[in-house]
């Protein structure tokens, strides 16, 4: 007679942590002092010229003034909303100013919490696998590609985004291991942050279907509705970007056609997982091909790999999940930057491998262990020397970020380019800049042999400046930048005939190109050709109403034709962009007082000296107590001026009784 069976009662049962299971207590130390010692060379490097001026440098003036903190968080920078980056920034210029320690201390000591998470993450997504987990954030912690990220000051936005995208992450899989609520709203939280820090995160609903995957949840219309909470946040996110980049311009600069930025895109999913493996030639920049060439064999073998990838998902789909998963996390964090539809003028970027290489980095965890089949050592072995060569490669690359003169150096050995170039000549001409300006106050300190030393060295600056911008017009003839920067070369060296030469021929490549237009203003301004001047400048806040340097120089030539008026307005419109610039404030004084308006004067000019105790500000206040007849006060700022070391007019002088 056959038993009878039992009834079995069916509850609902939660993902509980094996208790045998523990993080060994030398893991995340390990992987945390590695980290630090890698970047410990970035602690000491400064600002580069991409990017950063816009970020942290003299054109962002949001983050040196925290009262106007609502316009901060509201203001893209490049086309991009990120307010919490911002914030950053603008945390570390209080701290700071434009000292650089805090600005890369911030960005490292995200990286490290962000190595944290990431092993916190790959412990959940394995079920409590401490060697996966190992693996996975060791690799992401020390990978030179991802020096880049946390190198480079103005990606602060790469790791605070991801910082808050890799808890939602493990917000998202408790949610699922746990059917907690709580856990659900808090990834709302963190997709929210991550948006707000960088808009990349539009793509953070998308990422959560890999964790659905890596859990076998069945596809269905309710897996859909439980993430449209975290889609809207998305959606409004890059509606805002969207109109932000396209208000900047920043969009493809070139126009290969649809065939060719397919292939791109799985370029890129190519070469970023070559690259993964053989981190060589790493570069800040990889340009576009050529529009004039034909593309090299890889672009049309990319997408035979892409076929392999999709493949190796297929087939380990049933009982090997956790390659499918890595696979499917790579590709999802990869799909915005994949070129498909061209942003800026890099083919691919290193920053960009950040998040999605986590896919990647887990699915080399999950293999070691396959490997290693619970023998620590022999997966210890495997590791160690990987570790080594990569904290090395990691560590070199820390040191291309010194400054800008070796990052662009690195470039042009790695990748030479258009970008490169022209970039590198930047410095030459502002380091000719400073030379020259060394050179003028020796010639005034009568220290003539160093005044032609440095007169000497400042032309060789100029010349290497000039090299590499033909350079780089060479490599790209319709390099609009290159052809206004060499001009503006021509213009320190008094060469107008020349400069205006690569004036227009930028505007033939671009004639909506502001800045050239402000620069032909310029130059007819400093040739006293005032008409032209302002015609160009008028043309130029046609198209850029809040290009500030124009309003500065549309100021200094209405004051050159004496219409004082009309200066007051542009430099106050001046003012509205740089408040509390004690120079311009100055300077309003300055014409008020040329206008007869004293007393306004002597509010503008005692603001500035409030703001800067300089000189010439003292000297404008004695004229101008000189012409409200108090004679006193007027001596009093004149004699400040003079002690300064400012040569007081002898008839002024002696008007007051100054000898």
């Amino acid at each position: 007679m056959a038993k009878k069976k039992k009834i079995e009662k069916h509850t609902h049962t939660k993902i509980v942590k094996p208790k045998a299971v523990s993080i060994p207590n030398w893991h995340i130390p390990l992987i945390l002092i590695i980290t630090f010692i890698i970047y410990i060379p970035a602690l000491s490097a400064g600002f580069v010229n991409w990017d950063d001026p816009d970020y942290v440098g003299g054109n962002n003036y949001l983050i040196r003034d925290l009262s106007r903190l609502p316009e901060l968080l509201t203001t893209p920078v490049q086309g991009n909303y990120h307010p919490l980056t911002m914030f950053s920034l603008a945390l570390n210029f209080a701290i700071s100013k434009d000292n650089m320690w805090s600005y890369h201390l911030f960005n490292l000591i995200f990286h490290l919490v962000n190595c944290f998470l990431v092993y916190r993450l790959a412990f959940l997504l394995s079920k409590y696998n401490p060697l996966i987990a190992l693996v996975t954030s060791l690799l992401f912690a020390i990978h030179p590609l991802h020096v880049e990220s946390v190198a480079w000051i103005s990606e602060r936005k790469d790791v605070l985004y991801a910082l808050f995208f890799i808890a939602g992450h493990i917000s998202y899989t408790k949610y699922i291991d746990t059917s907690s609520k709580k856990q659900y709203w808090l990834t709302l939280l963190f997709v929210i942050l991550s948006l707000m820090s960088k808009p990349a995160a539009v793509i953070f609903p998308v990422s959560l279907f890999c964790i659905d995957i890596l859990r076998r949840r069945q596809f269905s219309f309710k897996l859909i509705i439980e993430k449209i909470p975290f889609f809207i946040p998305a959606i409004i996110m890059g509606l805002l970007t969207i109109n932000a980049q396209k208000t900047v311009g920043a969009t493809g600069e070139e126009y290969f056609g649809l065939a060719k930025n397919i292939l791109f895109g799985f370029y890129g999913i190519l070469m970023y997982f070559v690259k993964m493996i053989i981190p060589y030639k790493l570069s800040a920049f990889y340009p576009f091909p050529p529009l004039n060439e034909k593309l090299s064999a890889a672009y049309y073998l990319a997408p035979l790999f892409a076929v392999v990838l999709a493949a190796v998902t297929y087939f380990t789909w049933k009982k090997n999940r956790f390659v499918a998963f890595g696979i499917s996390f790579y590709i999802a964090n990869l799909l915005l930057v994949l070129q498909i539809f061209s942003v800026g003028s890099a083919v691919i970027a290193e920053r960009y491998t950040y998040v999605p290489y986590i896919g990647l980095f887990f699915i080399a965890g999950y293999l070691l262990d396959r490997f290693a089949k619970g023998n620590l050592t022999k997966a210890y072995a495997v590791l160690a020397p990987v570790t080594i060569i990569f904290s090395v490669l990691s560590f070199l690359q820390v040191q291309t970020w010194k400054s800008g003169e070796t990052l662009w150096d690195n470039v042009i050995k790695n990748q030479p380019c258009s970008r490169a170039y022209s970039a590198r000549a930047t410095l030459f001409r502002r380091d000719g800049n400073t030379l020259k300006e060394e050179a003028n106050q020796a010639k005034n300190a009568k220290r003539e042999q160093d005044a032609n030393l440095k007169y000497a060295e400042a032309n060789k600056n100029y010349q290497m400046a000039i090299n590499y911008y033909t350079e780089a017009v060479k490599i790209n003839s319709i390099d609009h930048e290159s052809y206004n920067n060499r001009a503006n070369i021509y213009m320190d060296q008094n060469n107008f005939n020349a400069a205006i030469i690569d004036y227009k021929q930028a505007l033939t490549v671009k004639p909506d190109y502001y800045v050239a237009l402000d620069n032909m203003g310029a130059l007819y301004a400093r040739r006293g050709m005032f008409d032209s001047a302002l015609y160009y400048f008028s043309k130029t806040l046609e198209l850029k109403p809040d290009y500030k340097p124009t309003y500065s120089n549309r100021a200094i030539t209405f004051m050159s034709l004496k219409r004082y008026d009309e200066a007051i307005k542009d430099w106050q419109r001046f003012l509205s962009y740089q408040p509390n610039d004690a120079d311009v404030t100055n300077t309003i004084g300055e014409c008020y007082r040329m206008l007869g308006k004293n007393q306004e004067a002597l509010g503008f000019i005692n603001t500035a000296i409030q703001l800067d105790r300089q000189a010439a500000y003292f000297l404008n206040r004695a004229y101008t107590y000189k012409n409200l007849n108090n004679i006193e006060n007027a001596r009093n700022d004149a004699l400040t001026a003079k002690k300064a070391g400012i040569q007081l007019e002898a008839s002024f002088a002696a008007s007051l009784g100054i000898q």
